[in-house]
């Protein structure tokens, strides 16, 4: 279907595009798209290879905005809100586990005819990324996880965190709590700080924004309580293409193991780790993973042509 107009109301999963759309980093990039009962938030911008940007629980484009900057020179990169998301709107009824995000996000792709070449994910959003390639019939050359949640929870919390997460995400109750007691600017800081990162080195103001959004936390808490990972490491060995684990030293949400372990269990895994940065490793620093984008993209493009030339 053609771009749409922005939603003229927040419904279940989207933020108040009128509230807030004028500030969002990159607005000008952004359009909506209705694909069946979605309309989804997407922003597009640079030339050259495709590179779908898929980000983390809790998180929206935004995240990806220093990174973007970066790379809109060598690559056409289109960052998008996940169900439930930022300002994705999101029909009632749907179930954000991780096959039907990668099933929706496939129809979205279909709907802009469009095949990535890279494919970056942060987080859980990583986790998306590869569900998706291991699934689909023409998937992307190469991967980038960065702080990949590729990994139940660890001991209890695989039990306890998942029927915390159910509970709060149909209750719509704990979702209104939590819009209300997270979205402060020093509460926002200190959540950035314990997952690693350095707040001053982060846009703390949009996720202070989707933080007051009940339809933004109720998605988050509703995809944490659908998500199972029980199967992605059987996705990542299927995979072909290189995939490159980025992973901050520091991080505390995901710890670098995970990632490391992951690179292990790939056909084509490389295991990067970046010393001194957190969770938000990407708007930390995105310099440096703009960087090794660059470097990995440009490599295995070399690699190719040397063996046409053999």
């Amino acid at each position: 279907m053609p771009q749409c107009s922005a939603p003229q109301y927040a419904r279940h999963g989207g933020a108040d595009w009128r509230a807030h759309g004028s500030s969002w980093p990159l607005h000008e990039t952004s359009e909506f798209r209705q694909v069946g009962r979605f309309v989804w938030h997407v922003q597009r911008t640079g030339s050259g290879p495709t590179m779908l940007l898929l980000h983390g629980t809790g998180a929206g484009t935004h995240s990806w905005a220093p990174l973007i900057k970066r790379l809109q020179d060598a690559f056409s990169l289109i960052a998008v809100d996940l169900p439930g998301h930022g300002f994705t709107v999101t029909p009632r009824g749907f179930t954000p586990s991780l096959p039907n995000m990668a099933r929706a996000l496939n129809e979205l792709l279909k709907d802009l005819d469009l095949v990535p070449d890279i494919v970056v994910g942060h987080s859980a959003g990583a986790a998306i990324a590869i569900h998706m390639a291991a699934t689909q019939a023409d998937p992307a050359k190469m991967l980038f996880s960065i702080n990949g949640a590729l990994s139940p929870f660890p001991g209890l919390m695989r039990l306890i965190a998942p029927v915390t997460a159910k509970a709060a995400a149909f209750g719509g109750v704990a979702s209104y709590f939590v819009s209300r007691n997270a979205s402060g600017v020093s509460r926002v800081r200190n959540l950035v700080k314990s997952i690693g990162s350095d707040p001053d080195q982060v846009d703390i103001a949009p996720y202070s924004i989707l933080l007051q959004s009940r339809g933004h936390i109720q998605g988050a808490l509703q995809m944490m309580a659908h998500w199972d990972l029980s199967t992605i490491l059987r996705d990542c060995r299927r995979l072909e293409m290189p995939i490159a684990f980025i992973a901050g030293a520091s991080d505390q949400a995901v710890p670098p193991r995970v990632s490391e372990h992951a690179a292990g269990q790939a056909q084509r895994g490389t295991y990067l780790e970046l010393p001194g940065l957190g969770h938000l490793a990407h708007e930390e620093a995105p310099d440096k993973v703009a960087a090794l984008i660059r470097q990995n993209w440009d490599r295995d493009a070399a690699d190719k042509e040397r063996a046409q030339d053999a």
